[in-house]
């Protein structure tokens, strides 16, 4: 990763993604900082890097245990990115959900590959994010033209995988050696690579600096402290938190900030998680009780919009880009879609750590990867190899970093400069503890759809204890 214009976020950074559990990897020196890294000279700091790029070097004991700038391994494989495939001709269909946040920088990378690969053609096929989660499978599924595809991290990959839909992209050059291995543990399926993340991101929420600013605030660190925090904002005149209960696909990106200090470790984190998903424990165990009352608590603080279930993802966008609610609870993702409604905001926005305890807190924020892209199994081999060619054309350093500056997204791609200024903001949360995303690790869409319902419910106004035996009663219907 190299840097332009950061002198004001002149922090650590991350050199290396933790494959499950969190990012503390190796915090990275900004390039427009640094100064003596030479490799095989001394360092002083243990774990610091120099960034996301082939020519990265990590501050690392030596054999005789002394500091030294040595090369640090991103890819799989030690060998320099590789150019992208030769795609050849013949036109492909291009699936995915980002239509509204992603659609004009696609346009404009799908022109250049075309204009380096003559003859291929490459069109855009795009949802809404919820459509896309309910249909994108049986409407991919019955139509092989659309070779390459997007899928979610989590219930929607493992649809396509366990489906057979995808091809082993595992021994491919550019999955290697262009992009960052750790970054690739979102992609794979019983030992093969089905697809490959394109974003690392963030699904903490997104804070409004300059109104942060304006009234004095810093973002509270524990949970008394945030229900402080959204009565002073409420006061204040504004809309706390501008959460999007109208629209489950966005409201439950919360759910990753609320479930991330909710148990003692990440493993029986995981395991209840599971439970939950195979019917063998139901929403009344006192673990997931507990955090469905600290949505009540957030609620009775008047941290949400009113009339919180019925608000769109599209009024939650409005509310915070014109200012009236300073925090968007969703994630760095959507920095793009905020810009388009409000240029001004560029270069205002941080990332809010969502504290859900008054203990020391294990985490302080969720990364994720996903947008998975994959090649169709069930596409002509003709068109098996454009999908691999655009593929591969996405994961080199010049066209990842079009797409990270234009669209706002951190990207798991070796080689990339990142010029955005909200993407050099925010880059210094890859130094910082986090947590992958746990939402994910519900697998049965079905269960989490019904899990995240009785979540808004509550924060609706619905009984705690009613509304969990409900939902846990439509969950087991639900599984037969």
């Amino acid at each position: 990763m190299k840097t332009k214009g950061t002198k004001s976020f002149s922090m650590g950074r991350l050199g290396a993604v933790a494959a499950v559990a969190f990012a503390l990897v190796a915090t990275t020196v900004p390039s427009a900082f640094s100064a003596g890294e030479v490799f095989g000279k001394s360092c002083t700091t243990e774990g610091v890097s120099t960034g996301t790029s082939s020519s990265s070097l990590i501050c690392a004991p030596g054999a005789n245990g002394k500091l030294t700038w040595a090369r640090v391994r991103l890819g799989s494989a030690y060998g320099a990115p590789v150019a992208a495939l030769t795609a050849g001709a013949g036109s492909i269909e291009f699936h995915h959900w980002r239509g509204a946040e992603d659609g004009k920088i696609f346009d404009e990378i799908i022109a250049l590959f075309e204009a380096r690969n003559p003859g291929a053609k490459i069109k855009q096929v795009t949802m809404p994010s919820g459509d896309y989660t309910n249909l994108a499978f049986s409407r991919i599924r019955s139509n092989p033209k659309a070779a390459v595809y997007a899928t979610f991290r989590g219930a929607q990959f493992a649809q396509f995988a366990k489906g057979d839909m995808m091809t082993d992209l595992k021994n491919e050059r550019f999955t290697k050696q262009n992009v960052i291995a750790t970054g690739l543990t979102a992609g794979q399926y019983e030992g093969k690579q089905l697809g490959i993340p394109l974003h690392y991101l963030f699904n903490n929420p997104v804070y409004n600096t300059e109104i942060f600013a304006k009234e004095k605030w810093t973002p509270p660190t524990n949970f008394t402290g945030l229900l402080a925090w959204c009565k002073a904002a409420r006061t204040a005149g504004y809309t706390p938190i501008a959460w999007s209960g109208g629209f489950r696909p966005n409201a439950g990106q919360m759910l990753n900030s609320m479930l991330m200090n909710s148990a003692p470790d990440y493993a029986t984190l995981k395991q209840r998680i599971e439970d939950i998903d195979t019917g063998k424990a139901d929403l009344q165990t006192a673990w997931f009780k507990d955090m469905a009352g600290r949505y009540k608590k957030m609620a009775d603080a008047n941290c949400f919009p009113d009339n919180a279930t019925g608000v769109t993802d599209a009024a939650a966008l409005n509310l915070f880009a014109t200012g009236k609610s300073p925090v968007l609870p969703t994630g760095s993702f959507s920095m793009g879609a905020v810009k388009v409604l409000n240029p001004s905001m560029t270069g205002k926005m941080q990332l809010f750590s969502l504290i859900t305890t008054d203990e020391k807190p294990q985490y302080v924020g969720i990364q994720n990867n996903t947008f998975i892209l994959s090649v169709n199994k069930n596409s002509s081999g003709r068109d098996q190899k454009i999908a691999r060619s655009f593929i591969s054309f996405l994961m080199t350093g010049e066209i990842a970093s079009i797409y990270a500056n234009g669209t706002s997204q951190h990207v798991n791609v070796l080689n990339v400069t990142y010029t955005n200024q909200d993407l050099i903001n925010t880059s210094i949360w890859q130094s910082k503890k986090t947590l992958l995303a746990p939402r994910f690790l519900w697998l049965n869409q079905g269960v989490r759809d019904l899990m995240e319902d009785s979540l808004i419910a509550i924060v609706g106004g619905k009984p705690i204890d009613a509304t969990l035996e409900d939902y846990s009663k439509q969950i087991k219907q639900k599984l037969g």
